[in-house]
This record gives structure tokens, sequence and C-alpha cells, in this order.
């Protein structure tokens, strides 16, 4: 616990007007409802137009903190996604500098957030990596255990992706896996049986759980319709990485007990890392030319044109299932972009 006690979080931005974080107009929701709509179906080819939208709103109101975080996780898709691009611009790097200034600037506003936290020590471990800014990585990484201790659930998860770019044989990426089964433990409230997986005894959980923040990070919503099928296909290509192949399918097959599994726009991804797990642990292994694209196959979900929507993206079914949700009450009696520690 000392380390959320003394880290400081530094951002480029020194100060912002607190004053008016909630305030909205009619440009700022018709951006930010663009925003979830475009990330929902997954559109890559319309980030720029979301980009244009946002920081129009932006610009009427630079403290508006819904629109500076959705700037900061556009600007990150962007960059995630490339793979999406027929060929990948050098400056692409672009929109890993500005995601970091603004989730600095939406930290400013909201401090007290601990997945604001989060994203910003993953804009600072990815600018570091970019610009071979060790003393920046670290300082991400250090944002990164302090984001860990306030949401467990939803950060141990989130850090440990970024991470698991790295080698193998790093303890980092070691740490980053090791980290993917504490979110087990956290989430199930027991000891997560490695030995033998399975969640059909959890999934009862799911209905009496009235905490929004474990909601959020444990299970599937609004937001991330397939958040936890996403999960698996992350941890699986872990295990994968680390040489674990044979666990890894156990930890893939997870995904589909989750019960909106069949409306999921990935099950083909999920079924053929299943069917290549062995020969993927040196797939998985090779280094990443960040200016060169790669099928989704071939490399860890991190790399991938899905590493974003694969756990957002709304099929025809998902878009049945909520077409009835009202995400602006929910937002507003949840207190959703003002969550806490």
């Amino acid at each position: 616990m000392a380390i959320g006690c003394t880290i400081t979080v530094n951002t480029i931005n020194k100060s912002k007007n607190t004053s008016v974080v909630k305030k909205k107009s009619d440009l700022s929701t018709y951006a930010n409802e663009y925003f979830w709509k475009t990330f929902h179906k997954g559109d890559y080819s319309k980030i720029d137009s979301v980009l244009y939208y946002l920081g129009a709103a932006y610009d009427e109101n630079p403290n508006h903190l819904e629109t500076v975080t959705h700037l900061g996780f556009t600007h990150m898709w962007k960059l995630s996604e490339r793979q999406n691009l027929d060929i990948v611009p050098p400056n692409i790097i672009d929109h890993a500098t500005l995601a970091l200034k603004y989730f600095g600037e939406s930290y400013k506003l909201n401090s007290n957030d601990p997945r604001i936290l989060d994203f910003l020590a993953d804009a600072k471990m990815t600018v570091g990596d970019l610009s071979d800014d060790k003393k920046l990585s670290t300082d991400g990484y250090f944002n990164g255990k302090k984001s860990i201790n306030q949401w467990k659930e939803f950060n141990y998860f989130t850090i440990g992706y970024v991470l698991s770019q790295l080698h193998q044989d790093t303890w980092q990426f070691g740490k980053a896996l090791e980290w993917q089964w504490k979110t087990l433990d956290e989430c199930y409230c027991e000891k997560f049986d490695r030995e033998n997986p399975d969640i059909n005894k959890y999934l009862q959980m799911e209905h009496n759980e009235k905490d929004i923040k474990r909601k959020r990070a444990c299970w599937n919503s609004w937001i991330a319709p397939h958040n936890v099928e996403g999960f698996y296909l992350n941890m699986g290509d872990m295990l994968v990485k680390s040489g674990d192949w044979e666990k890894a399918i156990q930890i893939y097959i997870l995904a589909k007990q989750v019960p909106q599994y069949e409306n999921w726009p990935f099950k083909s991804v999920l079924e053929k890392r299943i069917e290549s797990a062995e020969k993927n642990v040196e797939k998985f292994r090779l280094p990443i030319d960040n200016r060169k694209l790669y099928q989704v196959d071939d490399v860890m979900l991190i790399n991938s044109s899905i590493s974003c929507i694969s756990c957002h993206k709304m099929s025809n079914k998902d878009l049945t299932v909520y077409q009835n949700f009202d995400w602006k009450k929910y937002k507003e009696d949840k207190n959703v972009y003002w969550m806490k520690k």
C-alpha cells in the first residue's frame, strides 16, 4: 500500500479548471454519443471524424471531463489498431503523445478515478517505449502500480495488457501474467483454481453484484459487451507467449462459458487460437515491427487490429440486447465519469 500513497503523478498540463467539468452542450453531447456509436461499431475508418467532433467540443470547453477523456481513448484507439490501415505512416506515433496529453488533463480534472490513472500510466509506458525514454516508462509503471492499489479488478488487467508486449523472459512480463491470474482471484472472490480452470460456478455472481466498479471490471456491460471474452483471449495469448500453450487452451475455452459468447463478433479468432496454440508460441515471441502490417491470427491481441474492439464491439445481436438501454440515464445515475477510488 505504500506505493499507492507515495508515488507522485506527473502530467503535461499543470492545472485545469474543475468548475466546469460537467458543463455540457449540444456539441459535446453529440460528439460523445458519436464516439460511443463508432466505438461500438468498431469502425476504425471513422476515427478521424470522431476526433473532429471531440476536438470541436474541446475547443468549446477544454475542461469537460467526458470529452477530454474520450479524446484520450480515441487517440489510443487510433494507435492501437493501426493494423486496420493499408499503410502504417510514421506519424501514427503522434497519437500516443496526444493520448498522454489528454489522459493527463483528464487526471487533473478527476484524480480520484483509478481508471484515468491507469490509462495515463499506459500512455506513459507507450510513449516512453516509442521515444526510448526509460524514465517516462518507469514513471508510467509506478503510476500503474498505484492505480492497481486503487482498483485491482480493473487495473491488474489493463496495466498487464500493455506489459504483455515485452519479452517473455522479462520480470515485467512474468508479473503482468501473474496479474491476470490475480484478476480472477479478485473478481471471483476466492483463489481461482489454476490447475482446473472453470467459471461456471461463478456466473451467478453477476446477477447479485451491486458494486458498479466490480460489475464494470468483472462482467460484460453496455460499455464493453464482451469484456470477459476479450480478457480470456488476451490471457490465453500471454500464456502461449510464456510457452504454456496447453494451459492457454484451457483459458481460451473459458470464453465459451460466458453467456454472451454466441453474440461475440470474434468467436472465429478464438477458435483459431485454440487450434494453433502450440504453433503460436513461436509466432507470438517474434519482435514486432511497428511499421509493418500483421494478420490478426499471427500476433498477440495487443498488437492486432482488434486490440480494443475485441471487448467493445457490438454485434447485431448485441445491438438488439441493448436497444432499450438508456446510456444517458445510466451514466448520470451511476456517475460513470466521476467514479472514485
